[in-house]
């Protein structure tokens, strides 16, 4: 077992990430001190499903639990408000911990679930999906779907504790592994070009659970270092945004149809190419396609948004302010940028860049 230790600027917490090989993965549980075996537990209900037998213990000394579908229609208030009220009648107090078990959706929910009720209970978040290991548990971020656009809703809220087992993605279905090689594959453009090294040997056939340890730890090196600097997102943070703006639009203009990852991936093609109109390497773009292709990620897409459509999303966008938006855009390998683009600006440019993702 590894420990890494993350330290945060806001009122100094610490983050602590617990990572185990595959051969003693379930021993993070074994390893509970008392003062967390009686957390109220929210788990992915296919993972509590498949994981059952060796997740009995946490669910016999649980205070309570609640079980959810992992599904993007069910990311919202009414869910949220449904785990509260699971909580209230389990009888959470203000000492009892929160443990989330299950991929990025049920962390972000989860996370807000403890972010909220009673104002803020301690928190370990179990990834089970490879996106949530190298990306979605790390920052504390939370966050819910609002009147379908993504996580329009949120609070910061780091966990105190995070397990990565890699003995959850031995049933982890192929699209959601994919998504998570989409997530590194933007990690290694922000700060690790190293990683695409390990992106090549992880899409190949076999590989082994060391080198998704290693992908993962680096990955998590990165985003710690960032948001360590920049927790509540004002500044260096917004890099981690890159291939967000444009995927977050073309995943909810597919009304969630595409994933995550697939709409991260896309994203970055474009986002390449809106850095190349702007000086970037022009090479960039398809060297993203390469490394999506050999994940098995899409490179290009059947319904481009129109004009209409992509700009009433964007104004949904985070980093949106009353002069324009902020972009984090991919120059080349460990040099993205955070770029400040006018309405006009996107107008320009982003109709004939979004054209190259056209199947």
């Amino acid at each position: 077992m590894k420990h890494i230790n993350l330290r945060w600027h806001i009122n100094d917490p610490v983050t602590v990430v617990h990572t185990y090989a595959s051969a003693d993965g379930s021993n993070w549980m074994k390893e509970l001190t008392d003062e967390w075996k009686s957390s109220f537990l929210i788990v992915d209900s296919e993972v509590g499903r498949l994981f059952h037998h060796q997740l009995q213990s946490l669910f016999s000394t649980s205070s309570g639990l609640y079980l959810m579908d992992a599904s993007e229609e069910l990311k919202n208030t009414f869910t949220l408000d449904q785990i509260w009220g699971s909580m209230a009648g389990a009888g959470v107090r203000r000492d009892t911990p929160l443990i989330v078990i299950g991929g990025g959706l049920t962390c972000d929910i989860g996370a807000m679930a403890a972010s909220t009720y009673l104002r803020g209970l301690r928190l370990m978040l179990v990834p089970t999906t490879l996106l949530s290991m190298v990306d979605a548990c790390l920052g504390g971020k939370t966050g819910v779907n609002l009147a379908g656009v993504k996580n329009q809703v949120g609070t910061f809220h780091p966990a105190e504790m995070i397990v990565i087992s890699p003995e959850y993605l031995d049933t982890l279905p192929e699209r959601e592994f994919r998504n998570g090689m989409a997530e590194a594959l933007k990690t290694a453009l922000i700060g690790d070009p190293g990683i695409k090294t390990i992106i090549q040997e992880v899409s190949k056939a076999e590989y082994s659970s060391d080198q998704i340890l290693e992908m993962i730890e680096r990955c998590l090196k990165v985003k710690g270092e960032i948001v360590s600097e920049d927790l509540l997102e004002n500044g260096s943070r917004m890099l981690l945004n890159l291939g967000h703006t444009v995927g977050h639009v073309l995943e909810s203009a597919s009304e969630f149809r595409l994933s995550h990852g697939e709409s991260v991936g896309l994203g970055m093609i474009a986002e390449a190419a809106v850095a190349v109109r702007l000086g970037g390497n022009s090479n960039l773009p398809d060297e993203i396609k390469h490394f999506l292709e050999l994940s098995g990620l899409p490179t290009e897409i059947e319904g481009i948004p129109s004009s209409e459509v992509l700009a009433r999303l964007l104004q949904h966008d985070k980093k949106t302010r009353r002069s324009g938006r902020i972009w984090a855009l991919p120059f080349g390998w460990g040099d993205c940028r955070l770029t400040h683009m006018t309405a006009d600006q996107e107008e320009d440019i982003l109709p004939q860049v979004l054209s190259i993702l056209r199947a």
